[in-house]
């Protein structure tokens, strides 16, 4: 089969005995998983870098590679910075009662049991009474004035929860830096089916790996059968009787299936010569790359550890500006990383490397105080365009396009199937959902095969 070089791919037909050949575009594998050295100051994972104690997969995969296992320093108070002031994040709606309350608001008609449950909230959002007098005046305002945002869109969804201002501008700017665009942008229905892919209770920033996550793909990429084809981006995959010929820049494959390891908005520059292209058509048009922009920032000392912070700082302007201690339990020094995501990732990136950071350092000084100021190294990843991947950190559905698409690409069925983060049902969006969602398609053509030899028999 033809894969794209996720970390998902080869290594888990191999596992399932079937012959393998992995295609990946880039010069390198791993995709949006890609590890760099900082001379003296430890490593950069400039795409996906943190996990939790639940992705068991990704854990597994780190411990056969002989990475050490870091947890994420949390320790101390976070802050907000929403309109110009500096504010304790307890003080704000958390991001677990967000999710909660768009979970009932979001609403659906699409099937007997969610028509029940979107006419009672529509019931309980006219008949509750108001908390307050500033809740009172935000349901007026939304219930008389004309919607601006999008319908079905997640924007639309936040302001019908009649948050204060200040909630609302950092609920609004949480979802630009998650998805890497603007809520308007976004339809509901899919984010509301995207929160429900998460399978794990616990925070998703637990561990990350002093050594990198890229090793993992080292360590994978060595057990392959056969070496990878690199700078090979398919460009054509046509079904030919009960198999498919794959073609891409470095030559043409024949095989019994092929694997699309790639996000969908990047899948979609491929072309599909099958039965059912004019179906698949639309489930990957479904799809846009998020924005995001990622800056780890090198520091002598924590020094927001002396002052009783965590480092974690959220933004709503720039909305989709966040920022973690990252710091490693290792000798390496001391160290912050910024996520910029959604529409101001896309003028950020429009800047000279100089002008950005010194944006970054101007907000982080306003929250963390002028020692901020004299970072002793940065380095950053721009996942704006990119080339393979489109961006970061994951392709979402937009508003009006087919919200059902994760669902039906992730089962479709035939000699091409379709892997990757945002296609998990379980961790949809991380590593660990890249590797379970390649394992199970290998799974599935591996019984297949084993159907189909039971048939000739």
């Amino acid at each position: 089969w033809g894969g794209a070089g996720g970390p998902g791919g080869g290594g888990a037909g191999e596992a399932q005995g079937l012959g393998c050949q992995i295609l990946g575009a880039r010069s390198r594998l791993g995709g949006r998983v890609h590890t760099t050295a900082l001379d003296g100051v430890g490593i950069f994972d400039r795409g996906a870098q943190m996990v939790n104690g639940d992705m068991t997969a990704v854990l597994e995969l780190a411990r056969q590679a002989g990475l050490d296992c870091s947890p994420v320093p949390r320790t101390g108070a976070s802050l907000c910075v929403v309109q110009g002031e500096v504010i304790p994040r307890e003080d704000l709606i958390s991001a677990d009662e967000i999710y909660d309350l768009l979970d009932a608001q979001v609403l659906q008609w699409d099937s007997p049991r969610e028509l029940v449950r979107a006419l009672r909230q529509t019931y309980l959002w006219w008949t509750t009474p108001w908390d307050d007098l500033g809740e009172a005046r935000r349901g007026v305002s939304h219930a008389l004035t004309a919607r601006q945002a999008p319908k079905d869109s997640l924007a639309a969804a936040l302001d019908a929860l009649l948050l204060c201002e200040e909630d609302h501008a950092i609920a609004y700017a949480m979802f630009c830096e998650i998805c890497g665009a603007a809520p308007e942008a976004l339809d509901a229905p899919a984010f509301r089916a995207v929160l429900k892919r998460y399978a794990s209770k616990r925070d998703d920033l637990e561990f990350q790996f002093p050594q990198g996550l890229g090793q993992v793909i080292d360590v994978l990429s060595h057990r392959l059968d056969h070496t990878p084809r690199l700078e090979a981006p398919v460009t054509r995959i046509s079904a030919t009787g009960r198999g498919v010929t794959v073609t891409s820049a470095k030559g043409r494959w024949q095989a019994d299936h092929a694997i699309v390891a790639v996000p969908p908005s990047a899948a979609r520059r491929i072309a599909f010569d099958l039965d059912e292209a004019d179906a698949l058509a639309p489930l990957l048009d479904a799809f846009e790359p998020g924005d995001m922009i990622k800056t780890v920032l090198i520091y002598e000392t924590a020094f927001w550890r002396l002052q009783g912070l965590s480092g974690t700082v959220s933004f709503s302007d720039p909305a989709g500006l966040v920022v973690v201690d990252t710091s490693m339990c290792d000798a390496s020094p001391p160290r912050l990383t910024a996520f910029l995501g959604g529409p101001e990732a896309r003028i950020w990136s429009a800047l000279t490397a100089e002008a950005r950071i010194a944006r970054l350092l101007h907000h982080l000084t306003r929250a963390l105080g002028p020692k901020a100021q004299d970072p002793l190294r940065t380095a950053e990843a721009i996942w704006v365009d990119d080339p393979w991947s489109g961006g970061g950190y994951n392709a979402s559905v937009r508003v009006g396009r087919y919200r059902d698409a994760v669902d039906r690409l992730a089962s479709w069925d035939g000699p091409v199937r379709f892997a990757g983060a945002e296609l998990d049902g379980t961790f949809w969006g991380y590593v660990e959902g890249a590797i379970r969602s390649g394992r199970k398609a290998a799974r599935d053509i591996y019984l297949t095969e084993i159907t189909r030899n039971e048939e000739t028999q």
